[in-house]
């Protein structure tokens, strides 16, 4: 068979259509894994960094909460007062500052190192470990607050002579002001943050291919790795719009790392074989008559004498034609066996025969009833999707009024040209697959099909969007196609429910989403102050802006991912332990923005409540704290009156009184009953009607040992001894 042109040109066609074919797949797969590899690549720098800059504005958020515990520390106010009036604190004054100082410190102390408060014109520098003596007055720094450098104590504050370890480490330091009523600036805060551990954790995650470059105003506060050329990426910083970062470095994009590249190029190869195979067979089949043809008209050649060798014509195919009409004409016995090849005569036959042996096989597989019954050539999936409002679910007489309507809608729309068959994904999404002659999409059909299922299901009070897909012809495609549907979907995400949404052709949008600086600071306020029109314009602004932008999808999806962490992070730190019970969910599904957004309103209107709830709460409990003080105010020279008593009386524990005294009077409840009891007792003495065992007995102490013990304790003498001072 090789020896024959005819069979040479056949199977070299198969093999050159092959080789082109794969050739274009081969270079279209290579240049989707490097498009694949690039935007990979892009995207772990852009959650490198991301984390990298979480690292820093995670110490940082902590030194500006450190910051606003001590603003509205009332420790520290009481302190402040004693620094300014120049009084010294007593012992459990300078114990209940350290506790403060240490309770304040340990809420962050996996993220500093510690913090100093210095008071302006104070020679004492006040941190958890303890008070700092100055060698000089505390002088306020120049410049404006607060500021962020690398540096440290020391120089940053222009210390003489100061030898303290922690003063003279190198760290990063976060200083604010410290301030009094009205909002005046006493002092200065100063957060220090573990440079050497901050650096080790960003490098952690950076590796060795990777640099970090941090900026402040536009100033290098400290770098990270190795930091050259351009920057890859740069990010600004979710603690302050003064802070920003550069990353240096990319993920690598390696051909030889590719393994699913060659993997694919050698199933391309596999195929390519397997199909030189198929073309050596098709062209050994299609041949097959050629052959019978060329024996024949060689046997014949045979007899034949020399001038028709001389005469043979350079053309094989032409010499075989004519040797079949030697045959015709010559001999009788052949006319039979000519009737049934001579068909395959012709070179264009031939060659519609081969075309059509590949076009059979497509249109075998595209018209195979078992095959999701598609009849015709080209098919479009759309994809329907109901918005259920006051309906559960999983209402299974719904679904069968659905699929009645669905029943009616393709007996409509369908005919020997089309036809429509349709599948419930789940009571929310119905697929439609259009099966027509024509590759062109007919829009106005779809919107027909949306009018009418519209007008079938307005009475059970449903929104019917729809996605369409564009139309296709190879059949291997339909699970791509039902996902090119679901995504036109998301459509809705801009302009909402109730349309119809066709899939588009388009480039990568590189549109940036609008969000508003500072965003973290803004609720938290709003939050503070319950504020429900300020959350509803903060939310308003965002949903506005965005809206107006009208970005594809994806542009909404990923203002989503940064607002809903943000958000929730700012409300467990404001409502802290209250928000124990709430349930703020990422929303999921195909809403559109104005359903996501309303969501989110809704939950921080609910956020709100909660503290109210806990503010009545703590309202309930003072008024309780004042009905126990002053019922021990009233009572208190009762002998019997003790901490059980109260207990009882007032349904709280032993360990609830013995801490409301603390904080209210500073001593525990003996100590306060004792000074109430002496206090009294010196005033009888002093008028002078009663005996001293009587004014014992009457102020609580039957005892008199007892009487002149505590009376002694806290006016310094016996109470005889105080009424002989007081007749003199």
């Amino acid at each position: 068979m090789f020896q024959s042109k005819v069979f040479k040109r056949m199977f070299f066609s198969y093999i050159l259509i092959i080789a082109v074919s794969m050739c274009a797949y081969a270079a279209f797969l290579i240049y989707e894994s490097r498009q694949i590899a690039r935007t990979q690549a892009e995207r772990e720098n852009e959650l490198l960094l991301r984390a990298a800059a979480d690292v820093v504005d995670d110490r940082i958020a902590a030194a500006q909460d450190i910051v606003r515990d001590l603003r509205y520390s009332t420790v520290m106010r009481d302190l402040y007062m004693s620094a300014r009036l120049g009084s010294a604190l007593d012992t459990y004054a300078d114990y209940t500052v350290q506790q403060e100082l240490r309770s304040i410190s340990s809420a962050h102390a996996g993220l500093l190192y510690g913090f100093t408060v210095f008071l302006d014109g104070n020679t004492r520098a006040y941190s958890a470990g303890g008070v700092v003596y100055l060698p000089e007055p505390f002088v306020m720094p120049e410049g404006e607050l607060p500021f962020l450098r690398v540096g440290t104590i020391t120089d940053t504050f222009h210390f003489k002579n100061n030898k303290r370890y922690y003063y003279n480490r190198r760290g990063i330091l976060y200083c604010d002001s410290y301030t009094w009523q009205r909002g005046a600036d006493v002092g200065v805060i100063c957060a220090f943050i573990d440079a050497e551990e901050t650096e080790r954790a960003v490098g952690r995650l950076l590796g060795e291919d990777y640099g970090l470059r941090v900026l402040c105003d536009g100033e290098e506060l400290f770098t990270v790795g190795t930091v050259s050329g351009k920057a890859a990426l740069t990010r600004g910083s979710a603690a302050g719009d003064n802070l920003r970062y550069e990353l240096y470095g990319s993920a690598p994009v390696l051909f030889g790392a590719d393994y699913f590249l060659f993997g694919m190029l050698l199933l391309v190869l596999l195929v390519s074989l397997f199909f030189v195979w198929l073309a050596y067979w098709q062209s050994k089949r299609y041949y097959q008559p050629i052959g019978m043809l060329e024996s024949m008209v060689s046997q014949t050649g045979e007899t034949g004498s020399a001038e028709k060798e001389e005469a043979a014509p350079a053309d094989e195919m032409d010499g075989i034609i004519r040797g079949i009409e030697e045959l015709i004409g010559e001999k009788n016995r052949y006319h039979e066996k000519m009737l049934t090849i001579g068909p395959y005569a012709g070179a264009g036959m031939l060659q519609a025969i081969v075309s059509d042996g590949t076009g059979g096989e497509k249109l075998s597989i595209l018209t195979d009833e078992d095959f999701l019954d598609l009849k015709h050539l080209y098919y479009v999936v759309a994809v329907i999707n109901f918005a259920y409002e006051g309906r559960r679910a999983a209402d299974e007489e719904l679904r069968g009024r659905l699929d009645r309507v669905f029943r009616e809608v393709t007996q409509t729309w369908s005919s020997e040209e089309r036809h429509i068959v349709w599948y419930f994904r789940d009571v929310f999404d119905v697929y439609l697959i259009v099966n027509d002659d024509v590759p062109e999409l007919s829009e106005e059909l779809f919107f027909s099909l949306h009018r009418q299922i519209t007008a079938a299901v307005s009475a059970e009070r449903l929104m019917v969007s729809m996605g369409v897909d564009r139309p296709r012809e190879d059949i291997a495609e339909l699970k791509t196609a039902c996902e090119s549907a679901m995504a036109a979907l998301d459509g809705v995400l801009r302009d909402g429910r109730g349309e119809i949404f066709f899939a588009e052709e388009q480039a990568d949008a590189r549109t940036d989403y609008y969000f508003p600086a500072g965003f973290r600071e803004q609720l938290r306020g709003c939050l503070e102050r319950r504020d429900r029109d300020g959350v509803h314009a903060l939310l308003f602004d965002i949903y506005k802006k965005n809206l107006d932008l009208d970005a594809p999808a994806e542009v909404y999806r990923a203002l989503l991912d940064e607002f809903y962490p943000l958000m929730l992070k700012t409300v467990r730190e404001t409502a802290g332990l209250a928000a124990v019970h709430l349930n703020i969910r990422r929303t999921e599904g195909i809403m559109s923005l104005q359903e996501i957004f309303d969501y989110y309103d809704a939950a921080l209107m609910s956020v709100i409540d909660l503290l109210i709830e806990g503010e009545k709460n703590r309202d309930e409990a003072g008024r309780l704290d004042e009905e126990i003080l002053r019922y021990v105010d009233e009572h208190f020279c009762d002998q019997d009156i003790s901490l059980q008593l109260l207990s009882d009386r007032f349904r709280v524990g032993n360990k609830y009184l013995l801490l409301l005294f603390k904080q209210r009077y500073n001593m525990t409840y003996l100590q306060y009953l004792q000074s109430r009891r002496i206090e009294r007792a010196a005033g009888l003495i002093r008028e002078g009607e009663l005996t001293l065992s009587a004014i014992g007995e009457r102020v609580g102490y039957p005892n008199q040992l007892t009487f002149r013990r505590n009376f002694k304790a806290v006016m310094g003498v016996i109470p005889s001894e105080y009424q002989q001072a007081k007749t003199q």
